[in-house]
């Protein structure tokens, strides 16, 4: 495939993504790297439609954060995919505070423009950085995402992060590996007798990008809800990891703990 200036073809289209679109706020540039039936499935939530329904989503973000920047910490590129792991971070208009919270989102393209992002942000953490008054500090970006070469998927890697992630792992692993546990006290959603669907996922050599929702019964983690403890919950969740002599480490994962909440919380006032 044809390098733009020295970088893989779908590298600079989400450089571009990164600086010239989400960063700047630029619609214009959105409208040129997206196709008009672009969709964004974000837990239970699909936006389809780039005009219809996309843009207006994200302008309301714009409006709450006027400023919000946007940090990308790893890029995973594989032949014809790709995913961010990253940072959003400003200052609310709503309520005066400031915060940053990560995400990681899984993107497929025709070719030329993007046509589907999977994504879980960290709203949970958003929300009480700004209860609290205290914002997390935002981690180092990559030195230079954007020139790594693509990455065909090594042999193994996408069976045993499908087995690991069917298996339910995701929501054991260690302290730290979830959300914002390295900067917060753990939140973490528990589910009883969980069950993993595993949405959608690509390897890049040993490296894995995945998007997951679990189901099973809420038992605890979340504040002011243990009242809601045996009921019916869902848990999505994206993040990349790494495979190696067929054993899964380097786990970074980012839920939909918020929405979640509120899944809770609507059905079950």
């Amino acid at each position: 495939m044809e390098s733009v200036d020295g970088l893989h073809p779908l590298a600079a289209l989400l450089r571009r993504y990164a600086f010239a679109y989400t960063a700047a706020h630029d619609f214009t540039v959105c409208r040129e790297i997206m196709v008009d039936g672009y969709v964004l499935r974000m837990g239970d939530v699909e936006l389809r439609g780039r005009d219809d329904q996309y843009v207006p989503a994200t302008e309301k973000q714009y409006r709450q954060f006027p400023g919000l920047g946007f940090t990308v910490h790893e890029l995973v590129l594989g032949e014809d995919r790709a995913a961010f792991h990253f940072t959003e971070h400003g200052r609310s208009a709503l309520h005066g505070g400031y915060a940053s919270w990560q995400g990681v989102s899984l993107y497929r393209w025709d070719g030329e423009r993007l046509l589907e992002c999977r994504v879980e942000q960290d709203y949970h953490a958003r929300r009480s950085q700004q209860r609290l008054g205290t914002a997390h500090p935002v981690r180092p970006a990559g030195l230079d995402p954007w020139t790594a070469p693509a990455r065909p998927p090594e042999p193994e890697a996408e069976s045993a992060a499908r087995r690991w992630l069917a298996a339910g792992r995701l929501l054991d692993v260690p302290i730290g590996d979830l959300d914002d546990e390295r900067d917060a006290l753990p939140r973490r959603m528990l589910l009883s007798a969980p069950g993993t669907e595993v949405l959608d996922l690509f390897a890049a050599g040993d490296r894995v990008a995945f998007h997951v929702v679990t189901r099973g019964s809420y038992a605890g983690g979340l504040d002011g809800r243990d009242h809601l403890r045996g009921l019916p919950a869902s848990l999505y969740a994206s993040g990349l990891l790494t495979v190696r002599d067929g054993e899964v480490t380097d786990v970074h994962a980012v839920t939909d703990r918020l929405a979640a909440e509120r899944r809770l919380g609507d059905r079950y006032p």
